[in-house]
This record gives structure tokens, C-alpha cells and sequence, in this order.
């Protein structure tokens, strides 16, 4: 399969529009500045914990000088849990800027200072060529694929994920609407070598196994 290719066949919708997220932040800024509630959490509470757990015995990474950016980190949730298992230096970037008002409002929320927050459109990035340590994604490659212009914005985002690692850094990516042999394919490059999975329990329905997210870890080369 090339790169071109669609792993699945998806139809566009708004979760794939940048409005969508707009408005969605915007109601979810509102709630926070009322009620205090972060918003929603994509995948859960669970899925959230098992991941950044999971990044956190990592071999490959030191909590203390690994550099980490969670693309599309919306509420800066993931980021949140890292910092609480001791993760230094992170940064957390979205093409919604009101997004990035509500992560930052949540961080100071929770006492921690640290965070690096930012706006950033991966077709128009500012960010410099091998930067980091890890690279992380919770949905934000589903979304992606949502979009209307799902091919073209699926190989800038792949080639993005290029530009930002650094040569042995980890990519860790989230997906509930992929399964692990379609991430492997799309994945699984020259650029880059499939690690490992994140095991999440596993549920039986129908006579079938599985779980509601994948999430895979590979390693640039």
C-alpha cells in the first residue's frame, strides 16, 4: 500500500474540519470557566492512564530530559498525566487556538507550570526539523482522516511526524478507528520500525475479541 493510499475507507465529516474544533473548545472553555470540568477526554480516563503509563516505561525516554510533544493535544490532558509521572520537558501543540487557551487554563488548574503550549497547523508548521524525543497522538490521526482532503493531509502529517523526531526517537499513536496490522501498514516504512504495542484488557462480544483502541509504538530510523 502507498502512501497515498486510504488505510480504511472513511467518509469525511466534520470531526475532520478545523470549525468543528473550534466550536467544540469554545463550548468546552465556557464549561471549565463555569464548572471547573475539563472537558471530554478522548478514549476515556483508562485509555488515557494505560497510554501515558505505558510511555513512561519506555526505555528510550528519561523523564527528565526526553523532549515530548503530544500533536493535537486539544485539553492537554495526556500531558497533564505525563507531567504527574514525571515528565519534564513537554509541549503540546493544535491548530485551535482556543484549544490551547482551554489547556493552558487546565494546566494552571492543576498546579503545573512546565507545559509548553502552542498553536501549530502541520501545513503551515513552525516547528524545527528534528526536535524531539517523542512524538504522541490520541486521535489526532483519526481526525485527520476524516478530513475531506484525507490523502494529502495524511502524508503532511506523516511527513511531519518525520520532520519533528529526531533519528531514534518514538512515535506513539492512538487510534480507535484503526487496527494494529492498518497502522502497522501505513507505518511501517523506511522511515520508520514497528516496537511495540500498548495492551489494553480485552472484550468479547459476538464470539470475536478486541479492544476499542490500538495504540503502537515505532521508532524513527
Amino acid at each position: 500500500m502507498s502512501d497515498s493510499e486510504d488505510v480504511v475507507k472513511v467518509e469525511s465529516c466534520v470531526l475532520g474540519t478545523k470549525g468543528h474544533w473550534d466550536s467544540a473548545y469554545d463550548r468546552e472553555l465556557d464549561c471549565f470557566e463555569e464548572t471547573g470540568d475539563v472537558g471530554e477526554i478522548w478514549f476515556g480516563k483508562s485509555c488515557l492512564k494505560t497510554m501515558c503509563k505505558g510511555v513512561s516505561q519506555l526505555s528510550e525516554l528519561n523523564k527528565e530530559t526526553s523532549k515530548i510533544i503530544d500533536l493535537g493535544c486539544g485539553n492537554g490532558m495526556t500531558l497533564i498525566e505525563l507531567s504527574k509521572l514525571g515528565f519534564k520537558k513537554l509541549d503540546g501543540s493544535d491548530y485551535s487556538d482556543k484549544g490551547i487557551e482551554l489547556a493552558k487554563r487546565i494546566m494552571e488548574q492543576e498546579g503545573f507550570n512546565h507545559i509548553n503550549y502552542f498553536v501549530d497547523d502541520i501545513t503551515d508548521s513552525k516547528i524545527e526539523q528534528y526536535v524531539y524525543d517523542a512524538v504522541l497522538d490520541k486521535g489526532t490521526f483519526d481526525a485527520i482522516a476524516l478530513s475531506e482532503d484525507r490523502d494529502r493531509m495524511k502524508q503532511l502529517y506523516k511527513q511531519h511526524v518525520e520532520h519533528i523526531l529526531k533519528p531514534d526517537g518514538i512515535f506513539v499513536i492512538t487510534s480507535c478507528n484503526y487496527t494494529e496490522n492498518e497502522l502497522k501498514l501505513y507505518y511501517t516504512s523506511p522511515q520508520f520500525e514497528f516496537i511495540k504495542n500498548i495492551q489494553y484488557p480485552v472484550f468479547s462480544f459476538g464470539g470475536s475479541k478486541g479492544t476499542t483502541q490500538t495504540t503502537l509504538i515505532f521508532k524513527k530510523k
